[in-house]
């Protein structure tokens, strides 16, 4: 998405699992894997858009994703031990995209 002045873009990817460090905590996310953007990240946004043939990396950062290890999408339903409590966690990057639907689906489960 286009992020700030001068037309900047802002995008990532997540390594290859044999190369995704097991961090525990912030000081794990030292190592930045900078070098993904020139064979992953510009090769597909190039092939989607020849505009971005002069594209460069200003800057770059590794944060955690945040999602459930079954099969990595968002968590929605009451806690299986915490009564009266409602997930709704879990979107890793694409919360705002799917925020409506499971706001709905939030209140649907409160109302019942």
């Amino acid at each position: 998405r286009p992020e700030g002045k001068g037309a900047r873009f802002l995008c990532g990817v997540s390594p290859p699992a044999d190369q995704d460090p097991d961090c525990r905590d912030n000081d794990d996310l030292d190592v930045v894997q900078c070098d993904l953007f020139d064979e992953v990240v510009w090769p597909a946004l190039y092939e989607r858009c020849e505009a971005f043939g002069n594209g460069k990396q200003v800057a770059c950062w590794a944060g955690f994703y945040d999602y459930n290890t079954v099969d990595q999408n968002g968590i929605i339903g009451p806690h299986p031990d915490v009564p009266n409590l409602i997930l709704c966690n879990g979107f890793s990057g694409h919360g705002l995209q799917q925020a409506p639907a499971a706001g709905r689906a939030v209140a649907e489960l409160v109302a019942d």
